[in-house]
């Protein structure tokens, strides 16, 4: 492997985990939007 290839890799986490964290935090939003209106999801 070369050390690209590495970074490739890495690049690659590092975006999906922020994409993981993004939805999370989005989610939760949405939650407590909706909890604010009263309705349940």
């Amino acid at each position: 492997m070369g050390v690209s290839e590495n970074y490739k890799g890495l690049i690659l986490a590092v975006c999906s985990s922020g994409f993981i964290g993004a939805s999370f935090i989005l989610k939760k939003k949405g939650l407590k939007r909706a909890a604010s209106r009263g309705t349940r999801a």
